[in-house]
């Protein structure tokens, strides 16, 4: 098996590539306020999940604190509570978000290099979910990989609704519908 291509994350999965109407479907959920969208989205998600079904807990990356504000939501958290309740697992808020500015905002390095996170509060059960709505570089997904194994987490896998055409491909699987 090859080793992971985001550091810390075991397995992966995709409900499709970032473009067309997946990627509008998650502009609109972000920058529309469309909350409608999630229904489709954690559809997608569970039925691709795989293994994703034996974790622990199902987690979220959180966005910054003015993103959240801005929107009345954190897009990541509400996708992760409805694929929890498909897989019928339990969501916790595990991961605190440090610094403000969005990855969006961030040039190349500072989005190479991720947020800031670190787990809210004691230990993190053994194998932990964790939800976001985009995967582009995969730093995201590796900053909450490390802050989750320091922890306590002895796997994490990662679901996402989208994953950008030129991010960490092994091992992800985005079905062809």
């Amino acid at each position: 098996m090859q080793a992971p291509a985001i550091e810390g994350v075991d397995e992966m999965w995709s409900g499709w590539c970032h473009e067309g109407g997946a990627a509008d479907l998650v502009r609109a959920l972000k920058y529309r306020r469309i909350t409608a969208a999630v229904t489709p989205i954690a559809d997608r998600m569970a039925s691709v999940a795989g293994a994703a079904r034996a974790a622990d807990v199902v987690a979220w990356v959180p966005c910054s604190p003015t993103r959240r504000t801005e929107r009345g939501f954190d897009p990541a958290e509400l996708l992760a509570r409805a694929l929890a309740r498909r897989l019928r697992l339990r969501a916790r808020r595990l991961l605190h978000r440090l610094d403000d500015e969005p990855q969006t905002a961030r040039s190349r390095e500072g989005r190479l290099a991720g947020p800031r996170l670190v787990v809210r509060q004691g230990r993190v059960p053994g194998s932990v979910l964790v939800v976001d709505d985009v995967c582009t570089t995969g730093s995201t997904l590796r900053v909450a990989a490390a802050a989750l194994r320091a922890a306590g987490a002895t796997e994490v896998v990662a679901a996402v609704a989208t994953v950008a055409p030129s991010s960490p491909r092994q091992p992800v699987a985005v079905p062809i519908p």
